[in-house]
């Protein structure tokens, strides 16, 4: 039997691989992708629509793949899969420096996309949650900080290198440091389970042996798929992905539309960024001693404060609440899914499940900021997008509490499977 590790416990290498890999390739992927935008349409005479249209392919990518992905990273060589993951993202940004058309750059922001689904969210939280019975949701904080603070550190960067030697030259630097960052980290230090070290999960040997050395607990997909418990949890899931993606793309809009200037709309939109860095390690703690429950309601509370301080940012005062408040609550975005799905569905089939959810969230997040620019096309103020997007998280908070209580049920089925029964086919 594996033996509890001495001195560091190699857990917190996978949570600094992690961090770091969120940091470098997935903040310049997902966040700093952005700060291309202005430069590539200025020379090539695309309209800025088109270009976000097309970059949001890069976000069908993740969506198509994810499924497939996490299936592929539960039962075949992680260290490979993230390692041509790494390479291929990293090659990708390479190609959009020779890119001319909107179709050579949505071409290659799909294959980027499935690249994303390999490297980032998924095998990061299957190896957390194999690494972590207890302080999982600490680890999962940590872990998915980086990319805030990646996005943080590396913008001013990105930004002198476009201003310096321009788009093209900027994006070969980025797909470089892509893989010069990540790839290493992979090869050197990524672990799918403990057992590949010789030893257990952090908090294994307290629990009951049944328990601490039966990975297979939980259901399968198939399984999960016909309980309702499922779908209230991805209906929650729907419910604030359009929340997140919805809501902050526009708040710099929104804050000068109601008289703030710009240079006060981007210190808000920066103390948010902070805010939500400092809530992950927050919510990942609340996790870890109250587990669904307690996050759902802390996330609850916390968005509804922001929502209604939004309503009334006209005063300053009020705009730094929902900083705060809004950074603390949207976290729920990022370490939510991943320690939600593991809670509610155990581990037996956390990949191909988790990889499912990410369908859902994915797809609707992406929609959210449709949703918000429709809104205010048809009614010339975002407030009334403001008001449906808090009632939809409240929706989504409720859901998934109702779904964190028909846990036990589900739970009761499981433990009364047989243990020989359920290590057949291992």
């Amino acid at each position: 039997m594996p033996q509890a590790n001495k001195g560091v416990f190699y857990g917190w290498y996978i949570v600094l691989t992690s961090f770091l890999i969120m940091f470098s390739a997935f903040s310049i992927v997902n966040s700093l992708h952005s700060l291309f935008l202005v430069p590539v349409t200025s020379e090539l005479g695309m309209s800025r629509t088109t270009f976000s249209i097309v970059l949001s392919v890069g976000g069908l990518g993740i969506a198509l793949a994810s499924p497939f992905m996490g299936k592929l990273l539960m039962k075949g060589n992680m260290k490979v899969i993230m390692s041509v993951c790494i390479i291929l993202a990293g090659c990708g940004f390479m190609l959009y420096s020779f890119a001319q058309s909107p179709v050579h750059f949505a071409i290659i922001a799909f294959c980027v996309g499935v690249s994303v689904a390999g490297f980032s969210n998924i095998p990061i939280s299957i190896m957390l949650t194999n690494w972590f019975y207890e302080k999982k949701g600490l680890a999962m904080g940590l872990a998915f900080a980086g990319s805030g603070i990646g996005t943080a550190a590396l913008s001013p960067i990105l930004t002198t290198l476009i201003s310096t030697y321009g788009w093209r030259t900027t994006y070969v630097i980025a797909g470089v440091l892509i893989i010069v960052i990540s790839l290493p980290l992979i090869l050197l230090f990524t672990k799918k389970r403990p057992a590949d070290k010789g030893t257990i999960a952090l908090g294994a040997d307290r629990m009951e042996e049944r328990q601490a050395n039966t990975p297979q607990s939980g259901v399968t997909l198939a399984e999960a798929k016909k309980s309702g418990m499922f779908w209230l949890f991805i209906f929650g899931v729907v419910c604030f992905a359009l929340v997140a993606g919805g809501v902050q793309m526009h708040i710099p809009a929104y804050l000068i539309d109601i008289g703030h200037p710009a240079l006060f709309a981007g210190t808000i939109f920066g103390l948010l960024s902070l805010s939500n860095t400092v809530g992950k390690l927050i919510l990942g703690a609340i996790f870890d001693k109250f587990k669904t429950k307690g996050g759902v309601l802390f996330v609850g509370v916390c968005m509804t404060i922001a929502m209604l301080s939004l309503l009334m940012a006209n005063a300053k005062s009020f705009a730094f609440i929902f900083a705060i408040a809004y950074g603390f609550s949207i976290v729920i975005s990022s370490i939510g899914p991943p320690f939600m799905t593991d809670d509610l569905f155990g581990k037996k089939d956390f990949g191909a499940i988790f990889g499912f959810v990410q369908v859902f969230f994915v797809a609707t997040s992406s929609l959210g900021v449709i949703v918000s620019g429709l809104i205010y096309d048809l009614t010339q103020s975002y407030k009334v997008a403001w008001i449906i997007f808090l009632a939809l998280f409240i929706i989504s908070m409720l859901s998934i509490f109702i779904a964190n209580g028909m846990k036990k049920k589900n739970v009761v089925n499981v433990e009364e499977v047989p243990l020989e029964e359920s290590m057949e086919g291992i």
